[in-house]
C-alpha cells in the first residue's frame, strides 16, 4: 500500500478547487447580451405575426427564408414577430401557462407562453450572435438558452399577471419550429396591455 502511494501527491481539496477554471456562468452570459444586444435585435427584426404565421403554413422553408433564422441546416427555424390583439383565454392550471390572444387577419387564436414554465428555446434559437460553436459543450449551450428564456419570463411576468381576458395587448416574442404542424407557441419577451 505504502508503495502505491509512493509517486502519488497529495493535494488539499481547497488548492483543487482554486486551481480549478470556474464553470461557465449562464446567467452571467445571458445579462451581458440581454440590454444590449437581444433587445435591440429582436426590436429591430420582429415581424407581424398576422405576415408571418400563415407564411408558415403555406411552406415553413419559404417562410424560413423569408423571415425566419436558423443556424444551420436540419435546425429549427426561428421567428421573431409582433403584434397586438384580444386576450380570449388565459391558462393558468398549467405551469406552463399560455395566452390566447386573437389577432385580427389570423383564423386561430396565437398562444403567448407566460410561465412559469417556458417550453423551447426559441430566444436562443433566434439569436444569430449566439452559435453553439461558441460553447464548450453542449450542456452550456443549453444552460445559456435557459437562462436568456429566465430573462424573458422575468421581463413580462409582472405585465402577465395583471392582464386578463378581454385586454388588449401587445407583445413581440420568438417561436421556433422544426416543421409547420408544431404547436405555435411564441416565447415572449415584451408584453404590454394597452387597455382595459
Amino acid at each position: 500500500m505504502a508503495a502505491s502511494l509512493a509517486g502519488c501527491k497529495i493535494v488539499q481539496i481547497a488548492d483543487q478547487e482554486a486551481a480549478a477554471p470556474a464553470g461557465f456562468d449562464a446567467q452571467a452570459y445571458a445579462e451581458e447580451l440581454w440590454s444590449d444586444q437581444v433587445l435591440p435585435h429582436f426590436s429591430a427584426s420582429a415581424r407581424p405575426v398576422a405576415e408571418v404565421i400563415p407564411a408558415v403554413h403555406e411552406s415553413l422553408e419559404a417562410a424560413g427564408n423569408a423571415y425566419g433564422y436558423r443556424a444551420a441546416e436540419g435546425s429549427p427555424w426561428a421567428f421573431i414577430v409582433s403584434g397586438t390583439g384580444q386576450v380570449i383565454a388565459k391558462n393558468t392550471e398549467s405551469r406552463a401557462g399560455t395566452l390566447d390572444i386573437k389577432v385580427e387577419g389570423l383564423p386561430d387564436s396565437v398562444a403567448l407562453q407566460i410561465g412559469p414554465v417556458i417550453r423551447g428555446n426559441a430566444i436562443r434559437d433566434a439569436l444569430p450572435f449566439v452559435s453553439f460553436q461558441d460553447f464548450t459543450n453542449q450542456l452550456e449551450y443549453a444552460d445559456a438558452g435557459k437562462a436568456l428564456t429566465a430573462l424573458a419570463l422575468q421581463a413580462i411576468s409582472p405585465a402577465a399577471e395583471n392582464i386578463a381576458v378581454g385586454d388588449s395587448v401587445a407583445f413581440t416574442g420568438a417561436v421556433s419550429l422544426a416543421n409547420a404542424a408544431d404547436r405555435l407557441q411564441i416565447t415572449l419577451v415584451e408584453l404590454d396591455k394597452t387597455s382595459p
